[in-house]
């Protein structure tokens, strides 16, 4: 069998809730790679190090862009945010550098199953109590008396991680908390005082498909997590270039050189193009993403156009592996999963091409074992 089939085969026995039609249909080929990632305890030392100082910063974006926040029209919450990662490559063999902080990470039930699957224990020790412990904790910061759950996205059946929207829905029945899952459009539909948990990626509930959820959030009718605040504060690629501008704090060694776009001299960043990863300020994953080493003129004046960033370039780490009698070279991130600067799970993607893809064979998400 292959490994999609047996990891549907270990889905299955610890949620048989899900019919097994259902996980052949939503877990893609390439989604679970047959390789894992090897590093050193001490690396895992510098990511927990890494993550701690970067969530120092929070605390700076707090102190001086609040009222920036407040153009918003949004409130402060009284939450934190669930299933944030930190994204890093190993640069010179295992200093970590910051490739993005993405508030609405994907991955983190999945991946603790994917633990679970090789029969590895995090080294970590993170576990599907402390996964659903986070979950409560955030229900009590905004008030619930009574855990009451729901997971939102835009057609979250046609998501391409919907699989893992069941997993949580599965786990929370376990540990008998109601869990839904909604369209963006339902929200309405729903209990007052609901914490969602929120996978939409309009971060700051500007579309016109948001304005019900954006008044319903508003009047604090419903409560979400991951947060337009925390987005704002950490996952914001203009936070990139302010807490490098500051110098109320340490900058961390992690944190990569970027042009604000906005402001920056179009000749000079032009000059260092080869040198630079060119992403949008407020995106996510790879969308839009482009390396300057290939970039054309017509597509650099552009991002200077559309509020992008220009990050300097740290190559990602390679890996050997055998696939199917073939010796292939993949490339890997590392998602360190995080509940405020608590590192709780760190998952590896395999990948061939400019950026993560999960259509490369061989490739896909991977534990990472830490010896």
């Amino acid at each position: 069998m292959s490994v999609k089939d047996n990891f549907i085969q270990h889905l299955q026995a610890q949620f048989p809730g899900i019919s097994q039609e259902t996980m052949i249909n939503t877990i893609s080929d390439q989604l679970i790679c047959p390789h894992r990632i090897t590093l050193s305890k001490n690396t895992l030392t510098k990511l927990q190090s890494e993550i701690k100082q970067l969530y120092a910063l929070r605390s700076w974006s707090e102190k001086n862009l609040s009222a920036q926040y407040e153009t918003t029209g949004l409130p402060k919450p009284a939450n934190y945010s669930v299933c944030t990662s930190f994204d890093f490559h190993l640069v010179n063999g295992d200093q970590p550098k910051l490739i993005e902080i993405n508030t609405n990470a994907a991955f983190l039930a999945l991946g603790l199953t994917l633990y679970d699957f090789w029969k590895i224990q995090p080294a970590t020790n993170f576990t599907w109590q402390k996964l659903v412990e986070m979950f409560r904790e955030e229900a009590k910061l905004v008030g619930q008396k009574e855990i009451n759950l729901a997971i939102m996205d835009e057609k979250p059946s046609e998501q391409r991680l919907f699989i893992e929207f069941l997993v949580y829905q599965e786990a929370f029945k376990k540990n008998n908390i109601p869990c839904s899952i909604i369209d963006v459009h339902q929200a309405a539909d729903l209990k007052p005082g609901t914490l969602i948990y929120n996978r939409y990626t309009d971060f700051y509930l500007k579309e016109p498909q948001s304005a019900q959820l954006k008044a319903l959030y508003t009047e604090g009718k419903l409560h979400l997590s991951p947060t337009p605040y925390e987005y704002f504060m950490l996952g914001d690629k203009q936070r990139l270039s302010d807490w490098q501008k500051q110098n109320e704090l340490p900058v961390p060694e992690s944190l990569l050189k970027i042009y604000d776009l906005a402001e920056a001299d179009r000749e000079q960043v032009w000059n260092e193009r080869k040198k630079l990863f060119f992403k949008p300020k407020a995106s996510f994953g790879s969308k839009q993403a482009y390396n300057g080493a290939s970039m054309s003129r017509k597509v650099f004046d552009e991002a200077f156009a559309q509020g992008f960033v220009a990050q300097e370039y740290a190559p990602p780490p390679e890996v050997d592996v055998l696939q199917d009698g073939q010796n292939l070279r993949l490339k890997y991130d590392l998602r360190c999963y995080a509940y405020k600067d608590e590192l709780q799970l760190v998952i590896a993607r395999l990948y061939q091409g400019q950026t993560t893809n999960l259509k490369t064979i061989g490739g896909g998400f991977a534990i990472v074992d830490f010896v």
